[in-house]
């Protein structure tokens, strides 16, 4: 029997963005935390960024360079920080396969 309700369940994620409920940070900490679980520097250094985001002593630009610097290669991360941003910033990377430049033997 079909449920109209959950066609389509997913959405651009656009929306998502604005709705971000304690919910949502939680288990992305959680994430985070998981997937650093033998680097635990790098969780500490991802709450202090995150901290120094909230008191506004960095900007969002420099929120999204500190997080690309410290998730390097954990896609997934990067892109999930995308949640905590403000409307009209977003971090993109480049599509997944292409090989990165200038890394010739």
């Amino acid at each position: 029997s079909g449920h109209p309700q959950t066609a389509g369940g997913g959405g651009t994620g656009a929306a998502s963005v604005q709705k971000l409920t304690t919910n949502d940070a939680l288990a992305y900490l959680k994430a985070v935390k998981e997937m650093f679980q033998d680097k635990k520097e790098k969780y500490e250094e991802f709450l202090e960024v995150m901290k120094d985001f909230k008191a506004q002593r960095i900007d969002t630009s420099g929120v999204i360079t500190r997080v690309k610097e410290l998730f390097k290669g954990h896609r997934n991360l990067i892109l999930g920080f995308n949640t905590f941003l403000p409307k009209g910033y977003e971090i993109t990377l480049p599509p997944e396969g292409e090989p990165p430049p200038a890394k010739k033997p």
